[in-house]
C-alpha cells in the first residue's frame, strides 16, 4: 500500500505571524513546503528573523525550503497563502494570480470553531482558539488571529485583518482592508468603512468612516 505523502504549503512574503502559519500548518497535517521571498527581508530591531523562525522547527519538522519568487514554479500538491497580514497584500495575490494564475487555500486552526453555517472566502486563515458564528462571511484573504470571536451574520471585507483578543458583535459589516487592532471590542450592528483602522483596546460603539483612524479614548473616529 502506498503511503500518499502529505500536501505542501507554500507561504507567499515574509511578516512577524510567519511562525502562526507555521504551527497551524503543522497542526493541520499539512507539509511546509516553502517560504518564497517576494522581497528582500528587513526586520525591525525587536523582530525575529526568517532564519530564526526556521531554526525554531529542529527537531518538530522538516525545515521549508527558502526561494525568490523569481525562482519559484508551481508544483502538483501545493497549496498556497499569503504570509503579510497588512492590507497591502492585496497587491502581492494580484501578482501571484496573474503570474502563475493560483489560488489560495484557507487555514482554519484545528482549536478555532468555524460555524458549519459560516462563508470563508479564498486565503482566509483562523488562527487558535477564535470563533467564527453563523452567518459570518468573510471575504477572500481575511487574517483572522488568536482568540478572536466574530458574531452571528457579521461580514467581513476581503484583505481585513482581526487582531488577537478582538470581540466583534453580530450582524455588523467590516469594509475592505480594514484593520481591527488588538483586544478591540466591537458592539452589534456596526458599519466600519474601508481602510478603516482601529487601534488597540478600542471599544468602538458607533459607525467608523473609511479611511478612518479610531481612538476609543477620544470616544470618535480621528
Amino acid at each position: 500500500m502506498q503511503v500518499q505523502a502529505p500536501v505542501s504549503l507554500v507561504i507567499f512574503g515574509l511578516s512577524n505571524i510567519l511562525s502562526d502559519l507555521f504551527d497551524c500548518a503543522i497542526e493541520c497535517g499539512l507539509a511546509l513546503g516553502k517560504v518564497v521571498i517576494d522581497q528582500p527581508e528587513a526586520p525591525g530591531a525587536r523582530d525575529r528573523t526568517l532564519e530564526q523562525r526556521l531554526d525554531a522547527l529542529q527537531g518538530i519538522v522538516a525545515r521549508p525550503v527558502v526561494e525568490s519568487l523569481d525562482d519559484f514554479t508551481p508544483a502538483p500538491g501545493e497549496r498556497y497563502l499569503l504570509g503579510p497580514t497588512t492590507p497591502m497584500r492585496a497587491g502581492l495575490a494580484a501578482r501571484l494570480r496573474d503570474r502563475f494564475g493560483l489560488s489560495f487555500t484557507t487555514l482554519v486552526h484545528p482549536s478555532a470553531h468555524v460555524s458549519r453555517l459560516a462563508r470563508l472566502g479564498e486565503g482566509v486563515f483562523i488562527g487558535a482558539n477564535s470563533v467564527v458564528g453563523a452567518g459570518a462571511v468573510l471575504g477572500d484573504h481575511v487574517f483572522v488571529n488568536r482568540g478572536v470571536t466574530i458574531g452571528h451574520d457579521t461580514r467581513i471585507g476581503s484583505f481585513s485583518r482581526v487582531q488577537p483578543g478582538c470581540n466583534l458583535g453580530g450582524l455588523s459589516r467590516i469594509g475592505e482592508r480594514v484593520t481591527l487592532g488588538i483586544g478591540s471590542i466591537l458592539v452589534e450592528r456596526l458599519d466600519i468603512g474601508d481602510d478603516a483602522f482601529v487601534c488597540a483596546g478600542s471599544l468602538v460603539t458607533a459607525d467608523v468612516p473609511a479611511g478612518t483612524r479610531y481612538f476609543t479614548r477620544r470616544g470618535r473616529a480621528a
